[in-house]
């Protein structure tokens, strides 16, 4: 099996060297990361999910060069984060170049967003390009906009209210999903799940 891993913050003390990512050589990276991981999954009294000689190799993505500058990390590859207002910017799946379309995170889509759900429906619009422009009559790939559950509506009034005060994020868990999480914990040890 192959597991990816996305390091999200390169700018917090680690746990095996006290130092940040970015003031890591690539083998400190690979043995933070695989420390945190085994720290993560495995738990006390538990078969490990996780052990050494699970490792077979491994592999940082080429674009990242901690190694390049001493105390500083590159990254020819930074994470896209989307500007609040640049969806207008973005370009559609298909071009003016005939058999020429784009399946990206970065092209227009409901989702918006940099993630694998807008890679994923910026497929399907080009795709359905492909479809349209070849003449072809096979079915049209589903696109759908982006559902945010009604159920997490309290949640995200909850955030709408901090942000519009200036405040910074803060976790918040309702009534409800933390009685939700005391009957999931009675029935895990009721049922050793």
């Amino acid at each position: 099996a192959i597991l990816s891993v996305d390091v999200s913050n390169w700018n917090e003390n680690g746990i095996k060297y006290g130092k940040k990512a970015s003031e890591c050589t690539i083998n400190e990276i690979k043995e933070e990361v695989w420390l945190q991981l085994k720290r993560s999954l495995n738990q006390k009294g538990k078969e490990e999910v996780l052990k050494d000689d699970h490792l077979l190799n491994w592999y940082l993505d080429s674009d990242i060069h901690p190694d390049k500058i001493p105390g500083k990390e590159e990254n020819d590859e930074p994470l896209l984060v989307n500007r609040a207002n640049s969806w207008s910017l973005r370009p559609e799946s298909w071009t003016s170049i005939p058999n020429f379309f784009l399946a990206a995170d970065y092209v227009r889509t409901y989702t918006d967003l940099a993630t694998m759900e807008g890679a994923n429906e910026a497929a399907r619009r080009a795709v359905n390009g492909i479809i349209d422009r070849s003449g072809s009559e096979e079915s049209l790939c589903q696109l759908w906009n982006l559902h945010e559950p009604d159920i997490l509506a309290g949640v995200r009034k909850y955030d709408k209210k901090r942000y519009e005060k200036g405040l910074p994020y803060k976790f918040h868990m309702p009534w409800w999903l933390k009685l939700l999480e005391v009957i999931l914990k009675f029935f895990r040890k009721i049922f050793k799940w």
